[in-house]
């Protein structure tokens, strides 16, 4: 392989490892943003978070500009293309795991019932308490208790309460973990506190 060959693969490589760098520093920049009072104003989570997700995308682009006045392979479709990919990976990741910690019934019933983990419920106390601290719209606890039954993150005592499995443990501490990073509204994850 001649020297001229080798040459655009270790540009292709580089373009690549810049690529991933600039995503993974601006995807910690944007995780960081939830934790300080950039555009605090806007109350609702998905708004915020698309609203943090284009300045980190800017900062990105912004980023692949200034390498690109050192590197001078690097073209203005680069930097249209760090942002692009930037923005929608991490749009689809974030609207797919904080907004759903943040608005899940699921999360807010499994828990209450964590943080009660020396309780044995039936269906209706857990109604109750859904109905008393989370608004129930259409009908969605019936729909999401059967789910956790299915799912196994609750366990039927069969006397007609349940208790939370160690599955359903596992997944309040995985929601508690994505809550505290991306600051999302704790009462939702520590019923029990608010």
């Amino acid at each position: 392989m001649s020297k001229e060959e080798k040459t655009p693969a270790k540009k292709i490589l580089g373009l690549i490892g810049i690529y991933i760098a600039i995503y993974a520093v601006c995807t910690a920049l944007f995780i960081a943003l939830f934790h300080t009072p950039v555009l605090a104003n806007m109350k609702v989570l998905m708004y915020r978070g698309i609203g943090l997700l284009i300045l980190s995308g800017i900062l990105a682009a912004v980023v692949m500009g200034i390498i690109r006045k050192f590197w001078k392979f690097i073209t203005v479709r680069d930097i249209i293309m760090v942002f692009v990919i930037f923005c929608c990976v991490n749009m689809v990741l974030f609207t797919l795991i904080p907004v759903t910690v943040e608005r899940s019934v699921s999360v807010f019933m499994l828990s209450y019932m964590d943080e009660n983990s020396d309780q044995s419920f039936t269906k209706e106390d857990i109604g109750e308490i859904f109905t008393s601290k989370y608004v129930n719209d259409f009908g969605a606890f019936d729909k999401r208790f059967d789910e956790q039954l299915v799912t196994g993150t609750l366990i039927d005592n069969g006397d007609g309460t349940y208790t939370i499995s160690d599955e359903g443990r596992f997944i309040v501490t995985m929601f508690r973990g994505v809550s505290k990073m991306f600051n999302t509204d704790q009462r939702l994850v520590y019923p029990n506190e608010n």
